[in-house]
C-alpha cells in the first residue's frame, strides 16, 4: 500500500492506540450542559424501556441529533462509522452502505426504522436506505438481542427513530453539502410545525455522486474507482395528533419513499483473471413504507404505557450482471443474467410497560411479520468459437414464497435493592415458511418449513458507588434463512449456481458479557468484554452429485453448489471509550474494539474472517465559542491494523491480506446569525492522503478530500 513502505509499523502501533469510536458519534457534551455526557443520554433500544446509557445492562451506543447536524454522512452508514464494535461493508457497491456489529456479517444485524424492520433477502443483508436528513436520532444496541427484536439479531440492532414536527406553526429548513472525494452533492427541503395537537413534517432529498475518487496505486491507476457512482432521492411525510385530558395519547402517521441507482465496482486491476468484461449494475433499489403508531402513557397505576404499531412496505430491486470470459484465442463465453425481486412486508408489534409488583417494570408484547418475496430471474450465455456460429442458450425462473413470523415477548426489571437490578427477558417465536409459486420443475415439490423457538436473555447491574455502574449479560439470538437460501436459485455469471435447500435450519448465537461504566470529575468510561458462540452458519457446499436439491453436476466447468447448515463463529473481545472533559472546553478522547473471529467451516477453520483485530479513533474535540458565536472542532486520528481472509477456493485454501492504515482528519464548523439559524460544518479527510481499504467487504478509502455542510432554519 502507497505510504506504508515506511510508515506501516507506526500505523499498526497508532492503530494499538486507537481502540475505534469518538464520543462525538456517541453524544457529546454540550456547552449549555456542562454536566452531561453520553453515559446520562436516554436510550429505548437496549431494554425496549426509556433508561440512560449508564444505567443499560447492554452494550449501547446513540447517536444524537446535535451529532447528526455537524455530520455531512452522505448515508445512515457514515453516521455509525466510529461505534466501538461497528464496520460499514458495502460489498463493492457505492451507494449501498450496510453494517456489521462486532463481526457479524450485515446479514445478521436487524435494521429497524421507528421499531419496524426493514427486510432484505439477499446474500449480503440490509443495505441501510434511510435518508439522513429525516433522522432524529440512531440507537444501536450490540451483541445477540432475539429476546426482545426477534430474527436477525445475532450481531445486534440497528433502530433509527425519524423526525416529527416542529415545535412553532411553520419553521422551513433546507441544505446541501457538496463531496470532493465523488464530485458529488446533496441537497434536501423541508417544511414542519405544530398547531393544537397537531404536528407534521414534510421533505425531500436528492444527491448525485460519481466515481470515487482515491489516491493512485494499488486500486486505481487514474485515481477514479470505475463503475462506484450512484445517486438517490428521498420523500419522507410525517402526521402526529396527540390528544387526551392529560396529552398523553398521540397518533402518527409516517410515509417513507426511497430510490436508488447504483453500480457494483469489479475489483482492483488483474484481480479477475481471464476475465475481458465485467460489470453489476443495480438500476433499482427502492423502498416504500406506511407506518401507523399509537403511544397511550400513564394510562393507569398498572397499565404505564401502551404502544401499537402496524406498517406495509415494498422493496423493489432489479440487478444486472454481465460477464465475458476469453477461453482461448479464438473461443469466449458471454453471460448476462438478472435478477428482478419485489419484497413485501406486513407488521403489527403491541406492547404494554406494566407495574404489576413494587420494584418491577414489566413489559409484555407480541408480534407479528408477514414477510413475502418474488423473484424472477434469467439468463443469457452466448459461447463464441466453439463451432460455426454462437452457441446462445437462455433460461428464466420465477418464485414466490414467503415467511410468517408470530413472536410473543416478556421482559422484568427487578431492582433487588437500591444498588441492584436483574433484567430478565424470555421470546416465543414461531416461524413458517413456503414456497407458494415456482417455474422449476425440481422445486415444485418443496414443502414449507415451522420452527418454534424459546429465546432468553439476562442481564445484571450494580451500582457500588454514584459514579460507578457495573454490568453483566446474557443474550441469545438467531436468524432464519432467507427465502433465497431456502426456495431460489442464485447465478452469477462464471460462478455457477447456488441452488436454495429448505431443509436448512435457523443460525443461532449465545452471547456472554461484562462491562463498567464510570463518570466522575470530567471523566467518562465505557468498557465491555464479551464473548459470542454461534451455530449452524449457512455457508455453501459443492454439487458434487446430483441430489435432491442440486438440478446438475458440479464440475471444474460449472461449479454448482448447495446452501447447508455447516460452519460456527466463536467471537470474543473487547470495546471502551473514554473522554476527559477540560474546563477549557477542550476533551481529549480515545475508544474503540479488539476483536478475535473464529470461523469454523466443514473442512478447516480461521481467525482470517476479514475483521480487523484493532480499529479505532483518538482525538481531541473542542466545545465552545468563537468570535461570540457557538463553535465545535475535532482533530482526531482514525485507523486499523491489518485485515486478512481465508476461503476455500475449489480445493485450494486461499489468504488475502490488506495491511493496516491510519488517517488523519479534521472537522469544524459552527452557527451563526439570528437565533443561530444558519449552521456551517467542514471536514477535511484523509489529509495526508493514504492510500487504504478498511475490510475487504467495503470499497477502498476516499483520497485527501473536502466536504462542506450547510443549512439554514426560517
Amino acid at each position: 500500500m502507497r505510504g506504508f513502505s515506511m510508515g506501516g509499523r507506526r500505523h499498526c502501533a497508532l492503530a494499538a492506540l486507537l481502540l475505534s469510536v469518538s464520543p462525538l458519534a456517541l453524544q457529546p457534551a454540550l456547552a449549555e450542559e456542562p454536566a452531561g455526557t453520553w453515559l446520562d443520554t436516554v436510550t429505548v433500544v437496549g431494554t425496549r424501556t426509556e433508561m440512560a446509557v449508564r444505567d443499560n445492562p447492554r452494550s449501547v451506543a446513540v447517536i444524537t441529533k446535535e451529532d447528526i447536524e455537524k455530520r455531512s454522512a452522505d448515508s445512515v452508514a457514515e453516521l455509525l462509522r466510529d461505534v466501538p464494535g461497528v464496520e460499514i461493508a458495502d460489498e463493492s457497491v457505492a451507494g449501498m452502505k450496510r453494517l456489521r456489529i462486532r463481526g457479524e456479517s450485515s446479514r445478521r444485524v436487524t435494521i429497524l426504522v421507528d421499531g419496524q424492520e426493514i427486510t432484505d433477502h439477499s446474500t449480503y443483508g440490509t443495505p441501510l436506505l434511510v435518508d439522513p436528513a429525516t433522522i432524529e436520532r440512531i440507537e444501536v444496541v450490540k451483541g445477540p438481542s432475539s429476546v426482545l427484536y426477534g430474527a436477525k439479531a445475532i450481531g445486534g440492532v440497528v433502530n433509527i427513530i425519524t423526525k416529527k414536527g416542529a415545535d412553532k406553526p411553520v419553521e422551513v429548513e433546507g441544505g446541501g453539502t457538496y463531496y470532493s472525494g465523488s464530485g458529488g452533492w446533496q441537497s434536501w427541503a423541508a417544511v414542519s410545525g405544530s398547531k393544537d395537537g397537531f404536528d407534521y413534517r414534510l421533505s425531500a432529498t436528492a444527491d448525485r455522486h460519481g466515481d470515487r475518487r482515491v489516491p493512485k496505486g494499488r486500486y486505481s491507476a487514474t485515481g477514479k474507482l470505475d463503475d462506484t457512482a450512484f445517486n438517490d432521492k428521498n420523500l419522507y411525510a410525517h402526521l402526529g395528533y396527540r390528544f387526551g385530558e392529560a396529552d398523553n395519547h398521540y397518533l402518527a402517521l409516517k410515509y417513507e419513499q426511497h430510490f436508488l441507482e447504483s453500480e457494483g465496482w469489479p475489483g482492483p486491476p488483474g484481480s479477475l483473471a481471464g476475465v475481458e468484461r465485467f460489470k453489476i449494475d443495480l438500476p433499482q433499489r427502492d423502498r416504500r413504507k406506511v407506518g401507523l403508531y399509537y403511544d397511550g402513557e400513564e394510562i393507569g397505576d398498572i397499565v404505564r404505557k401502551v404502544h401499537v404499531d402496524l406498517y406495509y412496505q415494498t422493496i423493489d430491486r432489479l440487478f444486472e450482471n454481465q460477464v465475458g470470459v476469453r477461453m482461448s484465442p479464438t473461443r469466449t463465453v458471454d453471460v448476462i443474467s438478472t435478477s428482478d425481486d419485489r419484497i413485501t412486508d406486513y407488521g403489527l408489534n403491541a406492547q404494554v410497560d406494566l407495574a404489576l409488583l413494587e420494584g418491577h417494570q414489566t413489559i409484555v408484547g407480541a408480534q407479528y411479520l408477514s414477510d413475502n418475496l418474488v423473484t424472477g430471474k434469467t439468463s443469457t450465455t452466448t459461447m463464441t468459437g466453439f463451432g460455426p456460429f454462437p452457441i446462445t442458450t437462455e433460461s428464466s425462473s420465477r418464485d414466490k414464497a414467503h415467511i410468517d413470523t408470530v413472536s410473543l415477548y416478556a421482559q422484568d426489571e427487578w431492582s433487588l435493592a437500591d444498588a441492584v437490578k436483574l433484567t430478565t427477558g424470555l421470546r416465543l417465536n414461531h416461524t413458517q415458511t413456503g414456497l407458494d409459486e415456482t417455474t422449476v420443475a425440481a422445486r415444485a415439490g418443496f414443502a414449507g418449513t415451522d420452527d418454534t423457538r424459546l429465546l432468553s436473555s439476562l442481564g445484571l447491574t450494580f451500582e457500588p458507588t454514584d459514579s460507578l455502574v457495573l454490568r453483566a449479560g446474557y443474550s441469545e439470538g438467531y436468524i432464519s434463512p432467507t427465502l433465497l437460501q431456502l426456495f431460489s436459485s442464485t447465478t452469477a455469471g462464471g460462478q455457477g449456481t447456488i441452488y436454495g435447500n429448505p431443509d436448512l435450519t435457523a443460525e443461532l448465537a449465545r452471547n456472554f458479557e461484562i462491562g463498567a461504566r464510570y463518570e466522575d470529575a470530567g471523566l467518562a468510561l465505557d468498557v465491555a468484554g464479551f464473548y459470542t458462540r454461534a451455530k449452524d452458519y449457512i455457508t455453501t457446499t459443492r454439487c458434487v452429485a446430483v441430489t435432491a436439491y442440486c438440478q446438475t453436476t458440479g464440475s471444474p466447468s460449472s461449479p454448482s453448489s448447495l446452501y447447508v447448515n455447516a460452519d460456527s463463529a466463536t467471537t470474543y473481545g473487547l470495546e471502551f471509550l473514554a473522554e476527559y472533559e477540560l474546563t477549557s472546553g477542550f476533551s481529549p478522547y480515545v475508544g474503540g474494539s479488539w476483536i478475535r473471529r473464529e470461523l469454523d467451516f466443514a473442512g478447516y477453520s480461521t481467525f482470517d474472517s476479514d475483521t480487523p483485530a484493532l480499529s479505532g479513533r483518538i482525538g481531541v474535540k473542542y466545545e465552545g465559542e468563537l468570535w461570540e458565536k457557538p463553535f465545535w472542532a475535532d482533530l482526531f486520528l482514525r485507523g486499523s491494523t491489518g485485515s486478512r481472509q481465508t476461503y476455500l477456493d475449489g480445493t485450494s485454501l486461499v489468504t488475502e491480506t490488506l495491511p493496516g492504515w491510519g488517517t488523519l482528519n479534521l472537522a469544524f464548523g459552527g452557527n451563526y446569525g439570528e437565533d443561530e439559524r444558519l449552521s456551517l460544518s467542514v471536514s477535511f479527510n484523509n489529509i495526508l492522503d493514504k492510500e487504504y481499504r478498511p475490510t475487504f467487504g467495503e470499497l477502498p478509502g476516499v483520497r485527501r478530500s473536502v466536504e462542506v455542510s450547510a443549512r439554514v432554519k426560517f
